[in-house]
């Protein structure tokens, strides 16, 4: 069983075109299925905004994490969100990552982020960021 959550600080700028104003926490659910080194996680998120414009998206994924040699790990993540404030666009994306577990309890990664279909949110995105496990 797969439960956790996201918690998005927007710290964009929209003038530029850069983040969706809004401040967000992101609740999730699925089944992991463990097959030697790979994980296959299919799950729910729903996303809403505690911060600026409203947010309301229920987002479908397929993740699935390959772990390799000296705490590394790679991730390929599929969301079909439905945006369930604006006329129920679905802005798909797809993300890929690589990270490095320093401890049992830290790692750090680099993403790569693509838009897909004519709802994308965005083109295409870097971001680093900090895993906690506990």
């Amino acid at each position: 069983m797969a439960i956790g959550g996201e918690l998005i600080v927007d710290a964009g700028n929209e003038d530029q075109g850069i983040g969706s104003g809004s401040d967000q926490i992101g609740p999730l659910v699925g089944v992991a299925m463990v097959r030697e080194n790979t994980v296959l996680v299919p799950l729910i998120q729903q996303f809403w905004s505690y911060d600026g414009p409203d947010v309301n998206t229920t987002s479908f994924r397929l993740i699935a994490i390959q772990s390799f040699e000296g705490n590394i790990w790679g991730k390929a993540d599929a969301k079909v969100p439905v945006d369930w404030e604006n006329d129920n666009e679905i802005p798909a994306t797809f993300e890929v990552q690589v990270g490095k577990m320093f401890s049992p309890a830290f790692g750090t990664y680099v993403d790569g982020l693509f838009g897909i279909g004519g709802d994308k949110p965005y083109d295409w995105g870097v971001g680093i960021g900090a895993r906690f496990n506990y």
